[in-house]
């Protein structure tokens, strides 16, 4: 089996400690590739994503402004990728437009080997790396229905599909199922995902952000062979999912 590929933004030579991260990355079994721009890391992504497939996770530890262009560019041509970033000490800001811009998660620059490690499998079994996670120990799916598995990381649908959702993507889907007729207002949505990042946020001025989590997941679906995602918008009061959920 081939090696899990992560694709590392540096824009810039590496230091000592970002050499020492690279080093015991590949100590573990990971291929790392160094990209110090961003057309190298695209470039890179678009050569190795045949070959690794869903083993492939980009790691942003750049500047702030490439890292958030890098997440929301890969976002939406690879909708199904994994990006996680490196943000600056007590930055919560950054880390909130990171995720924001499309990264699964954030980690401090100076996080300890073992929790970027742990950070990482956990990510690319979420995204459902062969070497990490296998389909023969799925849950079985309701003919005809949706529905949240792996705790809510994984949207089972009626033909097999297996869609990977981020910390987002989870709650606002989670808040959906959760909801009577599948339907909940704008408010409840925002307050749903601000809370799984542990976010403090106003829901007011807040639904363009919550339009663009739903662009990304209905790219998602597309890339999974849905064309029609199941999510409609409900003018001025919030969203829906239209397809049958197994409750």
């Amino acid at each position: 089996m081939l090696s899990p590929i992560i694709l590392l933004l540096q824009l810039r030579r590496a230091d000592a400690r970002s050499s020492h991260r690279a080093k015991l990355l590949q100590a573990h079994g990971f291929k790392v590739v160094s990209c110090l721009h961003l057309q190298e890391l695209y470039s890179g992504v678009q050569a190795n994503l045949a070959q690794a497939g869903n083993r492939l996770l980009v790691l942003l530890a750049g500047k702030q402004p490439d890292n958030c262009v890098a997440a929301s560019y890969l976002r939406t041509l690879y909708p199904a990728i994994g990006i996680l970033a490196l943000v600056p000490e007590n930055k919560e800001t950054a880390s909130l437009q990171l995720i924001q811009s499309g990264a699964d998660n954030c980690c401090r620059d100076d996080v300890s080997f073992e929790l970027l490690l742990a950070v990482v499998l956990r990510l690319l079994a979420r995204i459902g790396g062969e070497a990490f996670t296998s389909s023969a120990f799925a849950e079985p799916v309701q003919q005809g229905c949706w529905q949240l598995q792996e705790h809510g990381w994984v949207l089972a649908g009626p033909q097999e599909q297996r869609i990977p959702l981020t910390t987002g993507e989870r709650a606002f889907i989670s808040a959906l199922f959760a909801q009577p007729g599948l339907r909940a207002k704008h408010e409840l949505l925002v307050e749903a995902v601000s809370a799984s990042y542990a976010l403090t946020v106003v829901a007011t001025g807040k639904q363009g952000r919550l339009g663009l989590l739903v662009s990304r997941l209905r790219r998602k679906f597309r890339a999974h062979g849905v064309p029609d995602a199941p999510l409609k918008s409900l003018h001025s009061w919030g969203y829906m999912f239209t397809g049958p959920v197994l409750q």
